[in-house]
């Protein structure tokens, strides 16, 4: 049976919605130097902020306003919380957004998306409705008429960068996915295989430098690179697995990096890694038989979690590559 994860981003309270927006955007460090999360009182209009450089609210950020409410955003409430945003800037609290984003699981009322698909429409309207709609709902106890600095902010900001995220929009987000896993438990599905390029790669010489010494000690030739190992019937077949066991596993880190919070990989590891350093460690017929009684040993690990459930065989012992890259477990010793 499928989830319905857009239900469950509706049935978050207001503030568990600003912390999955947070978690969210924890994940587009492509797109955000950092993020900060603004609650209660005194938030001035910003819910969740990412920023763009490390100038953070002196240089270009986002605004994402989350509005968790029993039914869709309202049209007067998508003209006052940017108007706080207006209000503050030109009393000189932050720069203007780059851009600003409603998060209304429910949605926005037809108006309101009319008004985003119509930007200037949208800008001239704020002109037109500030002192009978927003003056007086922006501060309590207070009226806040359009002045020349509001005005100005006003005119600047670029509406066509105003949007809207309901909670279906949300969970189609492919960078929504790993705050989606860490909520709600949602399966980011099966990774893809490895594609083993046909020159060898930086990424992957240390291990192979390991594993030619391996060979030269078992076998009666010294290999001197990766090329005359392949040209080698009794170590080339075996050398072709274990590249194809190692980028198995560099597409599976890939894909599982993007799609799953930043601890999963870290945790799969540290459980591959217990689970082949007893016997990295004990006393074998040599470097060689060490390398496959390993490689087997990773074969039959059952790690826990989503990621285990998508790791086969090649993923784990292609793991143990990566130790050795990192010199955590190299082949050689």
């Amino acid at each position: 049976m499928r989830i319905n994860h857009a239900a469950q981003i509706c049935a978050l309270s207001a503030a568990d919605l600003e912390d999955f927006v947070d978690d969210w955007l924890a994940q587009r460090c492509k797109d955000y130097h950092a993020h900060e999360l603004w609650r209660g009182t005194g938030d001035m209009g910003r819910d969740v902020t990412g920023y763009v450089t490390d100038r953070r609210l002196e240089g270009p950020w986002d605004n994402f306003q989350c509005k968790q409410l029993s039914s869709k955003l309202s049209e007067l409430a998508a003209f006052i919380e940017p108007g706080k945003i207006f209000k503050h800037s030109a009393d000189g609290a932050f720069s203007l957004p780059r851009a600003y984003t409603y998060v209304a699981p429910l949605g926005v009322v037809r108006r309101v998306q009319h008004f985003v698909a119509h930007p200037e429409q949208f800008r001239q309207a704020f002109l037109d409705r500030w002192d009978i709609d927003i003056a007086g709902r922006l501060a309590e106890n207070q009226t806040v008429k359009l002045t020349a600095k509001i005005e100005a902010k006003i005119r600047a900001f670029d509406f066509k960068k105003v949007g809207w995220l309901d909670a279906t929009r949300l969970v189609n987000d492919l960078t929504c996915k790993p705050a989606l896993v860490a909520w709600f438990g949602a399966d980011p599905g099966p990774g893809p295989r490895g594609v083993v390029p046909d020159e060898i790669q930086a990424s992957e010489s240390a291990y192979i430098s390991q594993l030619l010494k391996v060979y030269g000690e078992k076998g009666t030739a010294i290999y001197i690179d990766a090329a005359a190992a392949l040209a080698c019937p009794e170590f080339g077949p075996h050398l072709r697995i274990q590249r194809t066991r190692f980028f198995d596993y560099v597409a599976f880190d890939r894909f599982y990096r993007d799609s799953t919070p930043d601890e999963y990989l870290g945790n799969f590891k540290d459980e591959i890694y217990h689970g082949v350093v007893d016997v990295h460690a004990g006393a074998h017929g040599g470097r060689f038989a060490r390398l496959g009684e390993v490689m087997q040993q990773a074969a039959l690990l059952q790690p826990s979690g989503v990621l285990g459930k998508h790791a086969g065989p090649q993923v784990k012992q292609g793991t143990c590559h990566q130790f050795a890259n990192e010199g955590v477990l190299p082949w050689d010793r």
